[in-house]
């Protein structure tokens, strides 16, 4: 599989009427752009594309309108947006276009004008499948709308993307295991899965500091992630990212899993459970553990700074150990020698 790569052009605060208790967006209600703004826009998204295209692989990447949900916003501006962008795919100078949205923001009309211009990948922020959940946070709909949209992208040939959240008011393990498993059930080609982060401003954030709300400590949130996570890798289903993007505003956010680098905790995590599970019963006690993986997985094996080892070493007593390259897409391997 060719991995795809993205050329990123945010929207942002645009296209979203609703007022969901975690998101931080300023809303503007029927706010229009004058049409000298849409087409000053249409041309940043020419001079974004044009820049990036200098160091990347065409037949392999996608111009991707993020920040926003973009068929919800006025529709000149979309077509606009969806006419730039049509032309590097017409003239084979990018493979296709990605956005997000909400659920509630698709029908049968507007797939078809997403298909006409190009567009190859819909991702759908449906956050959560319980209805207890989707109330909690204000969403604006129910779980049927979730099924329902996700099944017109598919059913119309689009890859579907799934975006969900864990930690959010009245989820739980068991309701984010659900939602992974609905996700996987509504035919998600990939995922992103978002551990909640509280920022200031939102309603979420006034719950927080009244204590009706309680955020997920880093390490839940890194267990709940890795729960979900499991769920996808049984059926397939690729995961595009985990947590936010490093930003000054994730960095000054109150409360929540607002790391960094949450992925790779999570990632870590999954290793460190495999590993375990390969070390079994084995003698280990004062041991060398050379630890074999995927040449890209080296980091997350070892954990966060280093983290894995630490706690190998503490849980099973071993003198050393050593994270190792095993060649691309190479399968965990795990061997114990009493020395060098």
């Amino acid at each position: 599989m060719i991995k795809h790569k993205n050329i990123p052009f945010f929207i942002p605060h645009s296209g979203c009427k609703n007022n969901c208790t975690f998101c931080s967006q300023t809303k503007i209600t029927g706010f229009s752009l004058p049409i000298q703004e849409i087409t000053e826009e249409a041309e940043r998204l020419k001079q974004v594309v044009d820049a990036s295209l200098i160091y990347l692989n065409g037949a392999e990447t996608q111009i991707a309108f993020f920040g926003g949900s973009f068929t919800g916003i006025e529709r000149e501006r979309m077509l606009l947006l969806l006419e730039t962008a049509w032309e590097y795919v017409k003239s084979g100078k990018i493979a296709g276009i990605r956005l997000s949205t909400r659920p509630d923001y698709i029908d049968e009309e507007i797939l078809s004008t997403l298909k006409r211009y190009g567009v190859t990948h819909i991702e759908l922020g449906l956050q959560s499948t319980d209805p207890d959940v989707l109330e909690a946070t204000a969403r604006g709909h129910g779980r049927e709308v979730c099924f329902k949209n996700a099944k017109l992208i598919v059913d119309a040939g689009f890859q579907f993307v799934g975006q969900m959240m864990v930690g959010l008011p009245c989820s739980t393990t068991e309701s984010e295991i659900r939602t992974a498993e609905d996700i996987v059930s509504m035919g998600a080609s990939a995922v992103r899965i978002y551990p909640t982060v509280v920022f200031e401003g939102t309603k979420l954030y006034e719950q927080c500091v009244s204590g009706v709300y309680k955020p997920l400590s880093l390490d839940d949130a890194v267990k709940r992630s890795l729960a979900c996570l499991k769920v996808f890798r049984k059926a397939g289903v690729d995961i595009l990212r985990i947590g936010l993007h490093a930003s000054e505003e994730l960095k000054k956010a109150p409360f929540g899993a607002n790391h960094p680098a949450i992925g790779e905790l999570v990632y870590g995590e999954e290793l460190f459970e495999q590993i375990c599970i390969e070390i079994g019963a084995q003698s280990t006690r004062d041991k060398i553990l050379r630890i074999y993986v995927a040449d890209d997985k080296v980091s997350a094996a070892s954990g966060l700074n280093g983290r894995n080892k630490k706690r190998l070493k503490e849980l099973y007593g071993f003198k050393k150990i050593k994270v190792l390259k095993n060649g691309k897409n190479a399968p965990l391997k795990v061997m114990i020698e009493a020395e060098e």
